[in-house]
């Protein structure tokens, strides 16, 4: 983190949510007025957090901390490397754990099949697809490029997890109007499995800012998890109980990372100053 650049949480959120939420409730609006989604708002709608960072890095940043946030795009070397199966596999195997549990409580065994289409809009697997790839790593440009780490100068690594979590989560809002999305075929079975939607996110944040901070503060690995973390959830044919024990599983393995690490939550400053510090020094996190 650039301990000398004055962080803007506040607009940097504002920005980012005016972006996503002014482009997604057009979009709600066209597509219940009948009109074809127009690929621009969906484009403006998702790329609200990297736009965001985009204007706070370039206004309000020097070249130094512009210089990072490309380094922490390109430098692989930042990622240590004891954490790659955990990125790759944890959620996938979370993913199988919970339709098992969900199987020996008298749910489908069909479960297991494989998904025949991705359903995050509903007849656009080609767009579904585009998103599950594409979406993830514009997020994290700016999630990760700007928004936590200005979350991470005002608090403490525990709470700006939860801050962001409750951020994030809210920040998916519009999607919840647009007809045929994924997340309103959620609110018309049960608000519980909306609600679901939005609690599981909480503690993926918790997990997924810990990975970033052990890795040095590595952009595309989090990319990574995040695009692992759309297709674990979209590969199999798992029905929405399983998905509810996918969140608790979620909570206790965030749980346990926390417990195993409050120092490293809990401390009142994260004295990450990454800019100036070598990768065998990022290593023997």
């Amino acid at each position: 983190m650039n301990s000398s650049h004055q962080y803007r949480p506040s607009v940097y959120f504002a920005i980012a949510f005016a972006i996503t939420w002014i482009n997604g409730f057009i979009l709600a609006v066209q597509s219940h007025q009948g009109y074809d989604k127009s690929i621009v708002n969906l484009l403006l709608a998702y790329m609200g957090p990297f736009i965001a960072a985009l204007i706070m890095i370039y206004v309000f940043a020097d070249k130094s901390f512009r210089a990072d946030f490309g380094r922490r795009i390109f430098d692989l070397g930042l990622i240590n490397k004891r954490y790659l199966p955990f990125v790759l596999f944890f959620l996938p195997v979370a993913m199988v754990i919970s339709i098992i549990i969900s199987i020996t409580f008298g749910q489908s065994v069909e479960q297991f099949r494989l998904a025949s289409e991705f359903k995050i809009f509903e007849g656009d697997s080609i767009l579904s697809m585009l998103i599950l790839v594409l979406v993830p790593v514009l997020e994290e440009l700016g999630w990760r490029g700007y928004g936590v780490d200005s979350l991470v100068s005002k608090f403490n690594l525990f709470e700006s997890s939860i801050i962001f979590g409750v951020l994030w989560s809210i920040w998916h809002l519009p999607v919840f109007f647009i007809k045929g999305s994924y997340q309103l075929s959620l609110l018309e079975q049960n608000p519980i499995f909306a609600l679901n939607f939005f609690v599981g996110i909480i503690p993926l944040a918790i997990i997924m800012n810990y990975l970033f901070y052990k890795n040095g503060r590595s952009i595309t690995l989090i990319a990574l998890f995040h695009v692992t973390a759309n297709f674990s959830a979209e590969i199999f044919e798992a029905n929405q109980i399983s998905k509810c024990i996918l969140t608790l599983v979620i909570i206790v393995v965030a749980a346990i990372i926390i417990i195993r690490n409050k120092s490293f939550f809990f401390k009142q400053k994260m004295n990450l100053d990454l800019c100036k510090r070598t990768r065998s020094t990022i290593t023997k996190n």
